[in-house]
């Protein structure tokens, strides 16, 4: 790291450092995923399109938007024969439309291509009205065989039907995220940019320095350094404490399941110091308690400084 020398305390950061990258990476791309399928469905919704009478496939999504400026025309119970800027579209559901149509002059509508195979006295009176309009025997075989279904398009409705998977896979990435920041803890690369102390504060490097010291001495199984002066913490994000502001210590026992199929419990050790202006500082935090870190506290802080 930039501000440290000391092997040890480089060394933690870095993997808080590395941690934290992997963390907002997979936040990223989640969030990517999710913002990628909520777009594509604006798109599908809010981008203007029209149909392409020479390529019009069965099972077609795509949501289709017309302009309405011409009282439609009904020609079945319900199916109405629309003048457009362009052609001649057969829709269905467009009742409101048709009374803000005549309220205000025009009107937008948005729907689905939907086949007419199903109704024959559907398909009799579309063939008629395109034949009476003057279309071509074929022209009116192709009008007659679809028709416009405008029913009212949800957005959430849409997205979960149609771009459901990249919101789910953003989903997934989101949780999996969470899950490693809770194992990794990679949030102290934040807290480590501003170490943790008690009533006097210490800069960087008077941290390093002191943890270089030839006295000090680094306990790895807690990532402690006891040194001349300060107590630094590094596995809980960066702390530093003097002995002189300890008032007390004491440990939280927690106890967890290793999984769930062998239930197998175990304990991790939180050790916390309480400083003169009331602040709860984490030393450290693991499955080991070592007998040297007790040891040293009490050595450098008395024997009654440990509570239950």
């Amino acid at each position: 790291m930039k501000y440290y020398t000391n092997e040890h305390i480089q060394k933690k950061l870095r993997e808080y450092v590395i941690a934290f990258r992997i963390t907002i990476g997979m936040i990223l791309l989640g969030l990517f995923l999710i913002t990628l399928s909520i777009f594509r469905t604006y798109l599908d919704i809010y981008v203007e399109r029209k149909i392409d009478l020479n390529n019009i496939k069965p099972g077609d999504k795509t949501i289709y938007t017309y302009e309405i400026t011409e009282d439609p025309v009904e020609i079945y119970e319900g199916y109405y024969a629309v003048k457009t800027a362009d052609d001649v579209i057969l829709m269905k559901y467009i009742d409101d439309e048709i009374k803000e149509l005549n309220k205000n002059g025009c009107v937008k509508v948005k729907g689905v291509i939907q086949e007419n195979k199903s109704d024959s006295g559907l398909q009799a009176a579309a063939l008629q009205y395109f034949i009476d309009n003057g279309y071509s025997g074929k022209d009116s075989v192709k009008y007659s065989e679809f028709y416009l279904s405008c029913v009212s398009i949800d957005f959430k409705d849409k997205l979960d039907k149609d771009h459901s998977v990249g919101k789910v896979f953003g989903y997934i990435v989101l949780v999996y995220a969470i899950i490693w920041e809770l194992l990794s803890r990679s949030r102290n690369a934040i807290k480590n940019l501003r170490p943790a102390c008690g009533s006097t504060g210490y800069s960087q490097q008077e941290i390093d320095d002191q943890a270089n010291l030839p006295v000090s001495e680094w306990i790895a199984d807690n990532e402690v350094y006891i040194t001349p002066k300060l107590i630094i913490g590094t596995n809980s994000g960066l702390t530093a404490v003097e002995y002189t502001d300890i008032q007390k210590v004491y440990v939280k026992k927690t106890s967890h399941t290793r999984s769930k199929t062998s239930r197998k419990i175990y304990y991790t050790y939180e050790v916390i110091a309480k400083t003169a202006n009331n602040k709860s500082l984490v030393l450290c935090d693991g499955e080991k308690l070592s007998p040297k870190l007790k040891a040293a506290i009490t050595e450098k802080c008395g024997s009654d400084i440990w509570t239950k």
